[in-house]
């Protein structure tokens, strides 16, 4: 699954999703969406404090990490719609010295299960808690989390209720252990590198919202890259290393404060001369060039060194040197740096519709219009037809892209890899081996401007068609040396990257996921990265019918080889086969148990959950009928057998086979499923957006 961006000098952005054209949404509003309080909450909050979201002071900082790092491991991939809310939170309200958090009810036994420490590394230790007026409190050094509304009987009678299998849990304390400073220290220092990120997602938790829109999973966790803790966010089933706020181009009010790094700000002056020296030492600017340094940005971001051009790139320059050492912008040092913003051009952010606006982009343009207007008509290919707005407009753009370049090269992180370069024609490659398992990380940069980051040599049988190769990015860049920056963040994510991968043809997960012993309907949608419904279903349906020919039966296979052809080895065969084919759900080998299984059985449940996709419970009834028939039959008769199979069936029953809730409208659409092939386009239509 390659994600492909292509990165222009002229990509205007916008942070939707926050600021709607010609509307201006209220602080009190913004901040609801990343804690999910009350208006009324959020309102009196706001009157206390400076920041949106208050940054935590140090030592609450540390505890919050800690016991946001013991639910991401305690939870790991879950959804939000069955837990009441990211990790059981239905919303919490943070303050400097304290997080107050209201969890859900039902989520009480397992927040003691995932805090209680045991002696392995599991919870957190040296969390004592004691009743309070207003619910449980949970206290480490400097650290008070307050559970509202959890009050002392309630958190005793669920203590209770675990002490059956964890006896180590005792009334007023989550255990004491003799070496207890031993394992907080151990548990301090493993999320030390990134505890402030730590703390600033969990403040911010209610962003994670719309990111199980797909998938309806909430998925982080934390993971090594040379040396470094990140952590990775992959409710899409994609995993990133952006920072929540940054992938969701949310407004830097909403944005974290914090230190900035221990050896102080970095000078983007001498990053962006430093970055071109190393890697493209030629076209880096000599000792009598004037503006060396705003030189060497305008090649890192693709631009000819025109004198109006090198004047704003020392502008931005000036200003990135501002931005950098503003603690109110210190997260653009995180998660790999600001290069991972620069590779999501121009489709937008992982998640959102635009790339994030650099910290900075409105002291950046602030320049008399002239200026501005003279930096546009620069690039503008027909500056006498364009009004002085748009110019204005265009201007602006290329000081963003000038700082966004800026702020990349001087947010490099230290621990970068060694490149090497080719003699014969100067791309510069770098290689190591995949930490825990086989293959190797392979990222190339050529003098174009190129990159491509990749994991070869995975001696995986499914990936025989892609030359044993997982490719996790190619795109092309300004320069080799903003393909160098923007492929070394994509690293981060290549490395972790495989249990999320699909092999291109069948789209079956490269890793496939641990199955349980006897999968159902309901777990099988439970886990999936992608449900097909019956909505979609009826989608592809009505396009079927004039296209599909001679259709086999689940008995003879899904996927058949065909005698006339060598490539591809098979082909589908059955309507399931065709469907997931269509829609890019993963499809059995065959050989395969599965392969000649109807979509109901154990077997292929098994195959659907091993690799992480399901079908709704009335896209699984109409197709375990409508390939029950043996033998080749026309679509118009399979699509009978579906259609009596749904009239005959009780759909309550169905509905309470579903993990997610079932509207109306889709009810609706399934009792009105028309008996005649060729009214399913229109029948579509007709019922399209309702459910």
């Amino acid at each position: 699954m390659t994600r492909t961006y292509t990165l222009t000098s002229n990509t205007p952005r916008q942070q939707q999703g926050f600021r709607p054209t010609g509307t201006a949404i209220s602080p009190v509003a913004l901040r609801q969406t990343a804690t999910g309080e009350s208006e009324e909450t959020a309102r009196a909050e706001l009157t206390e404090f400076e920041h949106l979201i208050p940054t935590a002071r140090p030592e609450q900082v540390r505890g919050e990490a800690r016991i946001f790092h013991a639910l991401i491991a305690a939870y790991g991939r879950h959804r939000p719609t069955l837990t009441g809310g990211p990790f059981g939170i239905r919303s919490l309200t943070p303050r400097p010295d304290e997080l107050v958090v209201r969890i859900a009810p039902s989520q009480l036994d397992r927040w003691i299960d995932a805090l209680a420490y045991r002696e392995g590394g599991t919870g957190v230790a040296g969390l004592p808690w004691a009743g309070h007026r207003q619910g449980t409190l949970l206290t480490l050094p400097g650290t008070k989390v307050l559970l509202a509304d959890i009050s002392e009987t309630d958190w005793r009678a669920a203590l209770g209720r675990r002490s059956a299998d964890q006896s180590s849990l005792m009334p007023h304390w989550i255990p004491q252990f003799r070496r207890e400073p031993e394992y907080t220290a151990a548990q301090e220092a493993e999320v030390e590198g990134i505890a402030g990120h730590l703390s600033a997602t969990l403040r911010r938790v209610r962003l994670l919202d719309p990111l199980t829109r797909i998938s309806g999973h909430v998925h982080l966790f934390t993971t090594r890259h040379r040396g470094e803790v990140h952590l990775i966010e992959a409710c899409e089933a994609t995993p990133t290393v952006l920072p929540v706020w940054t992938s969701r181009s949310v407004p830097s009010a909403l944005w974290p404060t914090g230190p900035i790094p221990a050896p102080g700000p970095a000078d983007p002056y001498t990053a962006v001369l430093d970055l071109l020296t190393e890697l493209e030492p030629a076209r880096a600017p000599s000792g009598t060039d004037d503006h060396p340094a705003a030189r060497a940005l305008c090649h890192i971001a693709g631009l000819r060194t025109d004198p109006v051009v090198v004047q704003a790139a020392e502008h931005v320059l000036d200003v990135a040197t501002r931005v950098l050492a503003d603690p109110a912008h210190s997260s653009v040092y995180a998660a790999g740096g600001w290069a991972g913003s620069c590779r999501t051009y121009p489709e937008g952010t992982v998640h959102g519709s635009d790339p994030c606006l650099p910290p900075g982009a409105e002291t950046v343009a602030d320049l008399p219009d002239e200026a501005l207007q003279r930096i546009g008509r620069h690039f503008c290919s027909r500056p006498s037809d364009t009004s002085r707005t748009d110019l204005a407009s265009a201007g602006k753009q290329e000081l963003d892209h000038l700082l966004d370049w800026a702020l990349a090269a001087a947010t490099r992180p230290t621990n970068r890899p060694a490149w090497t370069r080719d003699r014969t024609d100067g791309t510069l490659q770098h290689t190591q081996p995949l930490p825990g398992r086989e293959g190797v990380l392979t990222l190339t940069a050529t003098t174009t401007g190129v990159y491509r980051v990749s994991l070869d040599a995975l001696g995986s049988s499914d990936l025989a068609d892609e030359d044993d190769s997982v490719e996790w990015e190619r795109e092309a860049a300004p320069s080799q040396s903003a393909a160098v920056l923007l492929a070394e963040h994509a690293a981060i994510e290549a490395a972790v990257c495989l249990p999320f991968q699909r092999e291109h043809r069948k789209q079956r997960l490269v890793l496939p996921a641990v199955v349980p012993a006897e999968p159902t309907i309901r777990s099988v949608i439970a886990e999936a990265d992608y449900v097909l419904g019956f909505f979609t279903l009826a989608s592809v349906l009505g396009r079927l019918h004039d296209r599909a020919g001679s259709i086999q039966g689940a008995a003879d296979g899904h996927w058949r080889a065909d005698p006339h052809s060598d490539t591809p080895p098979d082909r589908p065969a059955t309507l399931t086969a065709l469907i997931s084919d269509w829609c890019a759900l993963p499809s059995p080998h065959h050989g395969e148990a599965a392969n000649t299984a109807s979509v109901d059985s154990p077997a292929y449940l098994r195959h659907l959950a091993a690799h992480r996709a399901a079908f709704d419970p009335f896209a699984t009834r109409y197709l375990a009928a409508a390939d029950s028939l043996p033998g080749a039959h026309t679509f118009e008769e399979r699509h009978l057998a579906g259609f009596a199979a749904l009239r005959t069936t009780d759909l309550s029953a169905l509905t309470r086979t579903e993990v997610r809730p079932v509207r109306e409208g889709l009810l609706r659409l399934v009792r009105s499923l028309p008996q005649n092939p060729a009214h399913l386009t229109a029948w579509y239509e007709q019922h399209l957006g309702q459910p």
